[in-house]
């Protein structure tokens, strides 16, 4: 008897969200310095007060008096996204659960009442901020607002255990496909909903009603549904995770998937007809600069700033921005080229280092052209026009390869 008072269903339960409180409570103390949060927040609150009291004392501002209702509705349901629900199971309850259905029943009807209450706190606590704007620009008396609050909580509850269902069911690319069409069509329904809504009670009521009967159906699907302890279990880590995942974004790297095959490249096609060391090492390299995610996201980056930065200066800024980037790329390129040369791959072979010096040029150069041509081409385009930009493109190629020969013969004669 005692052993049955003490594990029950609902003590379970209550236990698992105190130590999920708990274990969010230990995160934030680990990363927050509350001492310095405090001083933060004292006068953030004290300037949020005097602000949200302004807009019920003094006239609102353009920005207010000019929002359409569709487009503050939009916002809400933005925010209506944030949250999930959690139902407190995990991977060593398969046996135990399974062998129990009342007790995974109970977990998830309270996972789905805790999920309920938390979307409806949330969604009063954001009619509350945007009460001025609901009284004084749309005219809804104090029990329309209220109403208001309610029929958004149960619209975000609702969301929240549709999306939830497709989560323990799908994963990867199947997930998204129904997943995206849901939030845009409950998004459509709610801001049209809200709009025929306005100014009139008997219809808030109405459709607090009728969202309440879907809300108890998709309630009752997803109490009835068999076969997704699986998914249970890994959307209630992904959601545990939630934050810790986010306050150890800034410290830590997500780890990336393995990719089996490269994104360009895949086929070892030649890229050079002459087939000499020199030439054979140059393709390697340049092959395996793109073949790396890293530096090809930021060889695009580069690509992009420098496009970015010769077009908007003005006439001849322009000019001295972009020789200034060609002299950088030509650094960058060789470095790179220094980090292939060093490599375990080339230390395996011996290399004839006039060779090696023609590689690492050929390489530089193969880089270089793309880049080059975009930057001139952008540069005359943004002066004369795109018929000057063919020869400013023409231009800039030709500097640059003067100043990659100018710092290979500088390595050279150092090395």
């Amino acid at each position: 008897m005692e052993t049955s008072r003490r594990y029950t269903p609902l003590r379970l339960y209550r236990r698992r969200r105190k130590e999920h409180f708990r274990e969010q409570m230990k995160n934030l103390r680990l990363v927050v310095d509350w001492t310095v949060w405090v001083y933060l927040l004292v006068p953030g609150l004290l300037y949020l007060i005097g602000w949200y009291t302004s807009l019920w004392t003094k006239t609102l501002p353009a920005w207010a008096t000019g929002l359409p209702l569709p487009v503050l509705t939009g916002l809400i349901y933005v925010v209506m996204l944030t949250g999930g629900v959690l139902i407190f199971v995990e991977e060593a309850d398969v046996l135990f659960l399974k062998s129990r259905p009342l007790w995974m029943r109970t977990l998830m009807r309270q996972g789905l009442y805790r999920s309920c209450l938390q979307h409806l706190g949330k969604m009063i606590l954001v009619t509350a901020l945007t009460a001025p704007l609901w009284s004084r620009v749309y005219e809804m008396s104090n029990l329309q607002i209220a109403l208001i609050a309610v029929w958004f909580g149960a619209v975000a509850s609702f969301q929240a255990i549709t999306l939830h269902i497709t989560k323990v069911r799908h994963t990867g690319w199947r997930r998204w496909i129904q997943m995206i069409p849901l939030v845009i069509g409950i998004g459509y329904v709610t801001i049209h909903a809200t709009s025929w809504m306005h100014g009139q009670t008997w219809k808030i009521i109405f459709g607090i009603v009728f969202i309440m009967l879907l809300l108890i159906t998709v309630g009752q699907m997803r109490l009835l549904m068999k076969g997704t302890f699986e998914g249970d279990v890994r959307e209630d880590l992904r959601s545990r995770l939630q934050l810790t995942a986010l306050m150890l974004s800034r410290a830590v790297s997500k780890p990336k998937a393995p990719r089996t095959r490269s994104m360009i490249f895949r086929k070892p096609r030649k890229l050079l007809r002459n087939r000499s060391i020199a030439n054979r090492t140059a393709e390697i390299a340049l092959k395996a600069f793109f073949r790396n995610s890293a530096t090809m996201k930021l060889y695009l980056q580069l690509g992009g700033l420098s496009i970015a930065a010769v077009a908007l200066p003005p006439f001849p800024v322009n000019v001295i921005v972009c020789a200034l980037l060609i002299i950088m790329l030509t650094v960058m390129f060789y470095r790179s080229w220094d980090v292939f040369a060093t490599s375990d791959y080339v230390q395996l072979i011996t290399y004839d280092s006039e060779a090696l010096h023609r590689a690492g040029s050929m390489m530089v150069r193969m880089l270089f052209v793309p880049i080059g041509i975009l930057m001139g081409f952008t540069l005359g385009l943004a002066w004369l026009g795109w018929i000057v930009g063919i020869l400013t493109a023409a231009g800039a190629v030709a500097f640059g390869l003067c100043v990659l020969s100018i710092a290979g013969w500088v390595r050279l004669t150092r090395a």
